[in-house]
């Protein structure tokens, strides 16, 4: 199967030091997400990244060059992967929305803010205390159920219909292409 995923970061192969996603619902760590199509990936690949370098406008009262911090905007790459028909868990609906099932599943193991005095969800906007607890905690559960990763069909990201998948291990990724992003 195959499938994309957007970076401003270039890199040869999937690990968790050098892929960083940028999801909502603090969904990001639970494993490797990837969309059905190029177009729905393109998100992903634009933004900024922190850069540090040393000012040729800016010094100490020693002459010395400061060291400055800034964002800066650019376009990266999105990567087409192909995965070895995973076994995974698939979150889809005729009758609800897919990724809010998927959520409610996961909400089984955070805890947020709040929540002593009722039942608070995803959906309340509430802060997740516990978000690393939470995705390992998650993910553990499905790996125990025999899942190498999850599907959620028809999910609107970025105002796109896609399906995302989340694959838990980087082993059964392979990078077939990197398409520099044109902005």
């Amino acid at each position: 199967m195959i499938v994309y995923h957007g970076s401003i970061r270039n890199f040869q192969n999937f690990n968790k030091e050098t892929v960083v996603q940028n999801l909502s619902n603090d969904i990001n760590t639970i494993g490797f997400w990837f969309t059905s199509n190029f177009d729905s990936a393109k998100p992903f690949a634009t933004g900024s990244e922190s850069v540090i370098e040393i000012s040729k406008s800016e010094f100490w009262e020693n002459g010395e060059p400061k060291v400055i911090q800034y964002e800066r905007a650019g376009s990266g790459f999105i990567y087409k992967v192909y995965i070895d028909e995973p076994n995974l868990k698939i979150f889809e609906s005729n009758t609800e929305d897919s990724f809010d099932m998927f959520m409610r599943e996961r909400d089984e193991f955070c805890d947020y803010l709040g929540a002593k005095k009722r039942n608070v969800t995803w959906e309340d906007g509430a802060i997740l205390l516990n978000k690393e607890e939470a995705n390992t905690e998650f993910r553990k559960s499905l790996i125990k159920q025999g899942y190498e990763g999850l599907l959620i069909r028809k999910a609107l990201i970025h105002n796109m219909i896609t399906d995302l998948y989340c694959i838990f291990s980087q082993e059964s990724l392979l990078i077939t292409e990197v398409l520099p992003l044109e902005v």
